[in-house]
């Protein structure tokens, strides 16, 4: 099973539009390579989120990594993506929601954001439904 890493839509301004997801950046201006490239891999699902201070999360859009190599584009690290859902899904009620939520990237373990995730993606993604 593919893992998911929302990013925050603040710090994806032109990924749709290049169809790339590029890294974070700390405090000093480094990438924040330690723990977060490696565990990105082809076939993993990112997904851009804006999150309100009311626990809701916004999932602006669902993409599928294409490569597991990173790409330099303009002096970013950034990986190829296809991005294969855009919209405004709301989801409610999702308990740690806020953990997460100011966080430029991070893993997705809630289970059922992952399922909402999944029900966005095009019929080519999912399993077959047998499984």
């Amino acid at each position: 099973m593919a893992a998911f890493f929302g990013i925050d839509e603040r710090n994806a301004q032109g990924f749709i539009d290049n169809n790339i997801v590029c890294l974070p950046h700390q405090p000093d201006g480094n990438f924040e390579l330690h723990g977060v490239v490696s565990p990105i891999q082809n076939q993993d699902l990112v997904f851009i989120k804006r999150c309100t201070p009311q626990s809701t999360l916004h999932i602006k859009a669902v993409g599928v990594v294409k490569s597991s190599f990173p790409i330099e584009a303009d002096a970013e690290v950034c990986l190829p993506v296809d991005w294969v859902w855009q919209g405004e899904k709301e989801v409610e009620n999702v308990e740690e929601v806020l953990a997460s939520c100011g966080d430029p990237l991070y893993e997705e373990h809630n289970i059922m954001v992952q399922r909402e995730i999944i029900d966005l993606l095009p019929k080519r993604y999912q399993l077959a439904p047998e499984w």
